[in-house]
């Protein structure tokens, strides 16, 4: 007895309420799929449907082991479905969804050099500072900065995004460059409104860290407006090293105390389901992981 047939057998009928019908599907005979529905009662040795010429119905134990063999032929379409993806090139659709400042100053990037090394991929990439609930609005993956993962999700962490503190070279020869975390309370401290004016210092070095409360004639919620202003000379910000970086390397950004990190927060992809997920956004994923750590 091939006993995955009884079972899709058992549940096919189930479901179009007709052992012929479920026969037809199967392309196999009336009198064989008897005989099926027969042998699996007898392995199971239990009824499961009521049969006469003209009615079929479940019984109370079929209805009890229904889910189980529903659960049985899930996993057999996931058996085939991961030995495809192993075998299939890497190309295919993906949508991204993450905040607008943290997509135009590193994600956008990221996902052309990631396209340069895939040119068979499409990324619908979208951008929004509203939450996000990613099976209504069909998005393959979220890259979200939290702390903590979202119960209703899965997650792969891909780094960490510390921040740094940061001005330009006019404004520092023009009042001085802090030497100490205290000296940073006699500048005016541009900040972003989801941290506020208290920051929390992380020593590199001795792994310890505090906070601070530093003084503002500017907030925002907005990164890439905070990064403006910063440009513009008008104060000290802390901003995540990956939106800065470029600045930094260009001369127009100097670091103020390097020693330390600023208001780490883990940057999380996240997805609905392990189940099926496409070999190409899992290895969206691990590019993003190393690009990161490059970064």
């Amino acid at each position: 007895m091939d006993r995955l047939t009884c079972i899709k057998l058992f549940v096919a009928a189930v479901e179009s309420g007709s052992l012929a019908s479920a026969a037809k599907n199967l392309d196999i005979s009336r009198s064989m799929a008897t005989r099926l529905i027969t042998a699996l009662e007898s392995s199971l040795q239990t009824r499961l449907l009521h049969r006469t010429t003209r009615n079929l119905g479940i019984t109370n134990s079929g209805q009890a082991l229904l889910p189980y063999c529903r659960t049985i032929l899930e996993q057999e379409q996931m058996l085939y479905q991961e030995a495809l993806m192993q075998q299939s090139e890497m190309n295919g659709k993906i949508s991204v969804m993450t905040s607008i400042s943290f997509g135009q100053l590193y994600l956008a990037g990221a996902i052309e050099r990631f396209m340069e090394e895939y040119p068979n991929t499409e990324i619908d990439l979208r951008l929004t500072d509203r939450e996000i609930d990613l099976v209504k609005e069909k998005v393959d993956i979220v890259i979200e900065l939290n702390n903590q993962l979202p119960e209703s999700l899965i997650g792969k962490k891909l780094g960490i995004c510390s921040s740094v503190i940061c001005a330009t070279p006019e404004y520092l020869a023009r009042y001085g460059s802090p030497q100490s975390v205290t000296e940073l309370q006699d500048h005016n401290c541009l900040v972003h409104t989801k941290i506020g004016n208290n920051w929390n210092m992380v020593d590199k070095e001795k792994k310890k860290n505090f906070n601070i409360d530093v003084s503002s004639n500017f907030s925002v919620n907005d990164s890439s407006i905070l990064l403006n202003a910063v440009l513009a000379g008008r104060g000290v910000a802390c901003l995540p090293l990956p939106f800065v970086k470029n600045f930094l390397k260009d001369g127009l950004l100097d670091i103020i105390l390097p020693k330390y990190d600023v208001n780490p927060v883990g940057i999380w992809g996240l997805y609905a389901s392990r189940h099926f997920q496409p070999r190409i956004q899992r290895h969206l994923l691990s590019f993003l992981e190393s690009d990161l750590y490059k970064s």
